[in-house]
């Protein structure tokens, strides 16, 4: 019987390093700057992907309410992308402070998403406007985020 070992892999530890700002990192894919590997020249050139543009709406609800959308998704994924981080790096207080105060600003944008429209979340439920609470269960109000629907 042959043990031998096809390869052995090494893999570096990813240092702490420059940041996007929240619309950046979800355009480009990730929070961090050094990890912003295209695999293709031609991802790099021409315009920036949008993910939706919030300036084609004529409604000002629309516009405001896609405004918002997008805010949390960016907020969203950082949030995401900094808790895989500390995932391998549980004791770099530098990503530690910038996801909590990344939580911080994403709660409050889904709290004022509920306020305004509808909740996104069962953690909105709780903060919606005691007038609107005596609709009772208020979960199916809007269209689910990844709908796009009109207000």
């Amino acid at each position: 019987m042959n043990l031998q070992h096809l390869a052995i892999t090494s893999v570096p530890i990813q240092p702490w390093g420059a940041t996007y700002d929240a619309a950046q990192a979800l355009k480009r894919g990730t929070v961090f700057q050094d990890l912003d590997m295209p695999f293709f020249a031609a991802d790099d050139a021409g315009a920036p992907r949008v993910c939706c543009e919030t300036s084609s709406f004529s409604d000002p609800q629309q516009q405001e309410r896609e405004t918002m959308m997008l805010q949390i998704y960016q907020i969203s994924f950082i949030t995401d992308d900094l808790r895989l981080y500390l995932d391998t790096h549980p004791q770099d207080a530098q990503a530690l402070d910038m996801l909590k105060s990344n939580l911080t600003q994403r709660k409050q944008l889904l709290q004022d998403f509920a306020q305004k429209f509808y909740p996104l979340t069962m953690d909105c439920m709780a903060d919606t406007d005691p007038i609107n609470a005596n609709a009772g269960y208020c979960w199916q109000e809007g269209p689910m985020p990844w709908e796009g629907a009109c207000v």
